[in-house]
């Protein structure tokens, strides 16, 4: 019997698997073969392959409620699938991003030693691309544009109203 060629996981969220199998790379009839046997799989919903990434993509319509079932009909334990389902929820797409900036932040932060953050560098970055703007006479669109981020950024476009619940007049007649 052959041996098997050596499969990773190099990708797997909740209902998508990728598998790379580098030393069937380009080797198209291995993987028409890997297609075809895993379309009989009830548990698959679809399956893409690419002998020149050497990947296999697999998509489970419920890999999640697949686990669980398997787990509880061989015995081995009970699995609240809801909680299951709600860690794998894909975060929105702000969240997302807040976590990227977050590693980049203290990506900067270690690189400089704490004397420097990610919004302190991305304001030096508009405002020297603002100022480049400026004396290229650009002033209308890109200078005023990236000035005005910058003094977003510094927080010195904020008045009263900005805030929720502030009403014009009322931090003055709150002072007298």
């Amino acid at each position: 019997m052959p041996e098997l060629p050596q499969g990773r996981v190099c990708h797997f969220t909740m209902g998508r698997l990728r598998v790379k199998i580098p030393e069937k790379r380009r080797d198209d009839a291995f993987f028409e073969i890997v297609k075809e046997r895993l379309a009989t799989w009830d548990s698959i919903e679809r399956i893409e392959v690419n002998p020149l990434t050497a990947s296999v993509l697999v998509y489970f319509p419920d890999l999640g409620r697949l686990f669980a079932e398997n787990a509880l009909r061989n015995d081995l334990f009970a699995l609240d699938y809801d909680a299951l389902e709600a860690d794998f929820e894909t975060p929105a797409l702000t969240e997302w991003t807040k976590r990227r900036w977050s590693g980049a932040d203290l990506a900067v932060r270690r690189w400089t030693s704490g004397a420097a953050d990610l919004r302190g560098a991305v304001l030096v970055t508009l405002l020297v691309a603002g100022s480049y703007q400026l004396f290229r006479g650009n002033i209308a669109a890109p200078a005023a544009t990236l000035l005005w981020y910058a003094g977003d950024m510094l927080r010195i476009w904020d008045t009263p109203l900005d805030k929720p619940g502030k009403v014009a007049g009322e931090e003055a007649a709150a002072e007298d």
